[in-house]
């Protein structure tokens, strides 16, 4: 995600959307009642006078601001979908108060104004934004090679390959204990200088066909301790530096930038559930009793679910607003939730929204 402008006093902020990952953003942040204008196609009919032919109309590129009514993600046709009425148009081809729907996709510079800007939303806009800052670490392995490279926003850099040397009859590879630890003890040392040298390094990617991957994870987290908890594995085609490739063509960055907030999700729903299972009294649900608990100034940390932001009433959404700023003015913190994933479906049984709490809160 760009964001080209942001003039909050004003309540405006222009993106563009760089991938599938950022419309599911503007998913979470474009909400009926907003504004949101781009350039936009419209049909336009002619006026062919007295003819029986029927006109289709001609399709138009135009810039075309609407008040939001209804938002949709297309996620196999790489879309969002965001229909509302019509407020700022080219004069000759729209009525104003008609309907339209802006079809954002990836590349499309889009203005979004709101009456007033929510922290959380505006953090999910600059997470979006610095999920592209991450650097990674790629290791490709298969039995007899290996490539290792860099990932950040500047690109991939290929930094070393590694060749097993055992052959065997007719030029095959042979696979003896020695050589490959040999091979594994060389992508080691490369990795234990790289961590050391690139401190911001958030993942190291192993990717490649069959076993070789899982042995050299094994390996890695005995020999380069620091790189335990970073580790993920890939399955792809090739060891090569083709399976570099491939994997960043199956978006492994914006899977691994998921994974990472999934987790954050997961780990906060495992407090909510040992806090309600030990009766502790530190976690609370439901509006009413969140209302008292900020009104204690308990809350350290509120759960909103995603979709019950989205679509609860506009009156109600100002009320959670408020009720959001009054958190983080008492050092709490928002977190708002997917749901599509499991921690996202345990808070939506809870109501949408949860409270973990400095203290437990005293009887009525």
């Amino acid at each position: 995600m760009k964001i080209v402008t942001k003039k909050l006093k004003a309540g405006l902020v222009v993106v563009v959307p760089e991938d599938m990952d950022d419309l599911w953003h503007l998913y979470n942040v474009i909400l009926p009642g907003d504004q949101v204008a781009a350039r936009t196609v419209r049909r336009v009919r002619r006026d062919l006078g007295d003819t029986a032919r029927p006109d289709k109309g001609e399709r138009r590129r135009m810039f075309i601001r609407l008040t939001v009514e209804e938002v949709a993600l297309h996620k196999y046709s790489n879309r969002l979908r965001v229909k509302g009425q019509i407020l700022e148009g080219p004069q000759d081809f729209v009525s104003l108060g008609t309907y339209h729907t802006i079809n954002i996709e990836p590349g499309l510079k889009v203005e979004i104004v709101k009456e007033s800007w929510p922290r959380p939303l505006l953090r999910r806009l600059q997470d979006a934004v610095s999920r592209k800052g991450q650097r990674l670490i790629i290791i490709a392995v298969e039995e007899d090679q290996a490539s290792i490279g860099i990932i950040d926003d500047s690109g991939i850099d290929v930094r070393v390959e590694v060749h097993g040397t055992a052959r065997g009859k007719y030029g095959k590879y042979v696979q003896s204990g020695d050589t490959i630890t040999q091979m594994f003890a060389g992508i080691a040392t490369q990795l234990h200088e790289l961590l050391d040298r690139l401190p911001d390094v958030t993942r190291v990617v192993i990717v490649g066909p069959g076993s070789t991957k899982e042995k050299l994870a094994a390996y890695l987290k005995n020999k380069v301790p620091n790189s335990k908890d970073r580790i993920l594995l890939e399955h792809v085609s090739t060891g090569t530096i083709g399976g570099i490739y491939e994997a960043l063509n199956r978006g492994v960055i914006e899977r691994i930038a998921s994974e990472i907030r999934l987790n954050q999700e997961v780990h906060l729903m495992d407090e909510v559930m040992r806090h309600l299972g030990q009766g502790t009294g530190k976690t609370t649900y439901g509006w009413d009793e969140i209302k008292r608990a900020v009104q204690f100034g308990a809350v350290e940390t509120l759960l909103i679910l995603d979709k019950t932001f989205r679509e609860v009433p506009p009156e109600q959404r100002r009320k959670m607003e408020i009720m959001m700023r009054q958190v983080e003015e008492q050092a709490g913190s928002i977190e708002i939730f997917s749901a599509e994933h499991q921690a996202g479906k345990q808070l939506e049984g809870l109501g949408g929204i949860v409270a973990l709490l400095r203290f437990s809160l005293p009887e009525n």
